[in-house]
């Protein structure tokens, strides 16, 4: 027989009505699969093997504890790490030993050290152009006279070589308007400040002048390159030495001699950091800085770990795929039991009504005002985060709201004559309400129930990124969330547990849209 025919009618014309919501039907089966590969996380991701085989014997180790002295024999009661175990004779010299390991070899506490993470080896050079502030006294001729840290720009070894050389036929190119600033002030005419930059990067500086009773015999040109820090690059060179993109455009104006030198240096750099190295480029004095990437925790996302590694090296996509067993599984439970206090009292209040009823109303509204969050910090620093003290306080604090629905659909279906046959009959009080008339009253329940879970989900989550949650160790998003917090630049944090929670709450959300339309006989619903 089909299951739907031993439902009422108007509970198949309800799941018929539901069913026609696309929306909501796709979301219900994404979310219960989501919930059913979740609770098979043990076998999908752990550091521990499926199955192990060794000198005859068969071993379950993700079903069952084994201490390290069943497959060591050293006496050792403690867990044993199997990776390690992996790479003793044991196993790497019999054949017929061996393990079985799930779809990801890494478990939720699993901490990695930096040594078993294989990153790329490629190491990053930056070019770092150095500023370089220079001047030069000009009789009016245009020759220099003196000169402080001028060399460099004009491409001589030394100062001294600049001593009476013409400005005009050096090896830097004089701007026009810097040449005709020049002659005015020999002119002895008055002239405003100039300040003018060419295409090398080379600023000009002349200070303002006023007319005098004779020309001026000297007059200080200053000049700077790289003040801007314009001219820095960077380029990333592979395992072989070799540039995995175009070289720099830095690159071709060093010599032959220095590029050798900056390949020397990096190969060093790939074994022991490298201070920066010093040189000078037809483009001016560089600096080179040798960067290779070091593992600190939290590291990147990278291919083994798609998601990356948290504070303490666990790979965060583990993580959230046991947070997510976690808040689903741990919001289920709240739920119900917040449900089943809500329905027992709500039925109470509304079928008995009078006394019983205005006490019970007077008592949730006092109960109501009572500050949750207040009163879980308070307990857990008192008596430690714990899964029973999180469930129990949740409950307590959170089942008026389904009671007041319970209570007005008692009061609501206790007069109707289905319920007086009921009484008429003997039937006992408890036995009408929980048989006879809960059946009929239990449209909030399940209209409410998605809404509640993703609030459930919701405290769960922000409790641990409190820190008053779920126990120390146990995955979870609100923990992941803390950790983006207080260390923003690690982006995979912060970005990947919120995704699953928005994906969870809101398939959960259109679940309860779902519901709610083909529960309520009044309303069309259109969305598919």
């Amino acid at each position: 027989m089909h299951l739907l025919t031993l439902l009422d009618p108007n509970t198949r014309r309800r799941l018929a009505r539901f069913g026609k919501i696309k929306r909501a039907k796709w979301s219900l089966w994404l979310l219960l699969g989501i919930f059913a590969i979740s609770l098979c996380a043990n076998f999908i991701a752990n550091d521990k093997p499926l199955l192990v085989w060794a000198d005859g014997k068969l071993y379950a180790p993700v079903l069952k504890f084994y201490p390290e002295d069943a497959f060591t024999g050293s006496g050792i009661q403690t867990r044993p790490r199997y990776k390690q175990l992996a790479k003793l004779p044991l196993f790497t010299e019999n054949p017929k030993n061996g393990m079985l390991w799930p779809l990801i070899p890494y478990g939720p506490e699993e901490s990695l050290e930096a040594g078993e993470i294989a990153i790329d080896t490629t190491l990053s050079l930056v070019f770092a152009q150095v500023a370089q502030v220079a001047t030069v006294d000009l009789d009016s001729n245009l020759v220099i006279q003196r000169s402080r840290g001028a060399a460099a720009l004009f491409q001589v070894s030394s100062e001294n070589d600049l001593r009476r050389q013409a400005l005009a036929g050096g090896a830097l190119a004089i701007p026009e308007t810097v040449s005709a600033a020049l002659a005015q002030r020999f002119r002895n005419e008055a002239a405003p400040a100039l300040r003018e930059t060419d295409g090398q990067g080379i600023t000009f500086t002349l200070d303002g002048s006023a007319a005098g009773a004779s020309a001026p015999k000297l007059v200080r040109l200053s000049l700077a390159q790289g003040a801007g820090g314009g001219q820095n690059s960077t380029a990333v060179l592979d395992a072989d030495l070799a540039f995995l993109d175009d070289p720099p455009s830095i690159w071709e104006a060093i010599t032959e001699a220095d590029q050798a030198r900056i390949l020397a240096r990096a190969e060093a750099a790939r074994i022991v950091p490298q201070e920066p190295l010093s040189l000078s480029t037809a483009q001016g004095r560089h600096t080179v800085q040798f960067i290779r990437e070091t593992i600190e925790f939290p590291f990147r996302p990278i291919r083994s770990h798609l998601m990356g590694l948290d504070n303490s090296g666990r790979d965060v996509g583990v993580r959230i795929f046991y947070a997510t067993r976690t808040a689903l599984a741990f919001g289920f439970l709240l739920v119900i039991f917040t449900f089943a206090i809500g329905i027992v009292l709500g039925a109470i209040q509304g079928f008995f009504g009078g006394r019983i009823d205005m006490v019970g109303q007077r008592l949730s509204e006092i109960w109501e005002s009572m500050p949750f969050l207040l009163i879980m910090i308070f307990l857990s620093s008192v008596y430690g985060r714990s899964f029973l003290l999180l469930g129990f306080l949740y409950g307590i604090f959170n089942w008026l709201g389904i009671s007041y629905y319970m209570r007005a659909e008692f009061l609501k279906l206790r007069k109707l004559p289905f319920v007086e046959a009921a009484k008429v009959m003997g039937i006992g009080r408890w036995k009408i309400m929980f048989r006879h008339i809960l059946p009929n009253a239990l449209v909030p329940v399940i209209t409410f129930f998605p809404f509640a879970l993703v609030g459930a989900i919701f405290v769960l989550t922000s409790l641990d990124f409190l820190g008053f949650g779920l126990p120390p160790g146990t995955p979870s998003w609100g923990n992941l969330l803390d950790q983006g917090q207080s260390q923003i630049y690690a982006w995979w944090l912060t970005l990947y547990p919120s995704l699953a929670l928005f994906l969870v709450s809101l398939l959960g959300i259109f679940v309860g849209e779902g519901i709610r339309a083909a529960f309520d006989p009044r309303t069309e619903w259109k969305l598919s």
